[in-house]
């Protein structure tokens, strides 16, 4: 069986992985005020370095862990405000050492759903702070754009015909969320908040380029119906774009919490 999160090791995924946006602003304000300590930070399969990058002007060290090499020299790529700050490290969380702990923060962003939690979460136990603070953070995707009933329907015919799921993102006990909300069992939760970003202005090329990074719409999952799938895409976002460039808002989700010992049994 491949193994969970493996696309991301695509050079084709990495590169397209720089067109998505960033998260919203208030997660990263969030980050900085209920985090204790300022002093370490581990970024938990962190891509393209997108955390790491915006939070080293305020820690004084980050490890950042992800499996794929693509997506690590993709990082090295990107501007950082103190590079010096931040080790890269390439290997599956649950298998590297974590090396700098112990941490103040714990980050795991659009992530933690693809690692094996039994062994994760006991591993980070024994590498944090007693103040720690754990973290997840989702949400890089257009907000309620103008064509969002489009890209519903757009959405739940290809998802199922590539996974064979219904599309149900609003459900809370659809496949997808069941998935991403799966950590919980391991976190003593202490808040949540949801942040929009200002406007994001994108080309269409750009944006569709960008559905080609995640999971469900690699190349290597379209295989010879990735133009079909472009060219869907294009006809739907033209008439909202100005000049072939689309604007919209990006919602961000952030988690927060302690881990626990235990995991909570049935816990989501």
């Amino acid at each position: 069986m491949t193994r969970a999160g493996k696309s991301f090791e695509d050079v084709e995924v990495a590169e397209a992985y720089i067109h998505r946006p960033d998260y919203a602003d208030g997660v990263y304000r969030k980050l900085i005020e209920i985090t204790p300590n300022h002093r370490r930070l581990l970024d938990l399969g962190c891509g393209t370095g997108k955390i790491s990058r915006r939070l080293s002007r305020y820690f004084q060290s980050i490890t950042a862990i992800d499996p794929s090499n693509a997506m690590l020299r993709v990082a090295l790529t990107q501007q950082a405000t103190h590079w010096d700050r931040i080790t890269w490290i390439r290997g599956l969380a649950e298998e590297v050492p974590f090396e700098g702990a112990p941490f103040d923060l714990v980050v795991a962003a659009l992530s933690i759903h693809w690692m094996d939690h039994a062994v994760v979460f006991p591993k980070l136990l024994r590498c944090v702070d007693v103040d720690h603070i754990f973290a997840a953070v989702d949400g890089d995707g257009p907000y309620n754009p103008p064509w969002q009933a489009e890209w519903n329907s757009f959405l739940a015919y290809w998802v199922y015909e590539l996974k064979g799921e219904v599309y149900e993102p609003d459900s809370p006990d659809s496949p997808y969320l069941r998935r991403m909300n799966s950590y919980r069992k391991w976190v003593d939760v202490a808040g949540e908040i949801t942040a929009l970003s200002e406007p994001v202005r994108q080309r269409v090329d750009d944006f569709i380029v960008c559905q080609h990074s995640r999971d469900t719409f690699t190349p290597a999952k379209l295989g010879s119906r990735t133009a079909q799938f472009d060219k869907e895409l294009r006809a739907i976002l033209l008439p909202y774009a100005d000049e072939g460039v689309l604007s919209y808002s990006v919602q961000s989700n952030l988690v927060w919490g302690t881990i626990r010992h235990e995991p909570v049994d049935g816990g989501a």
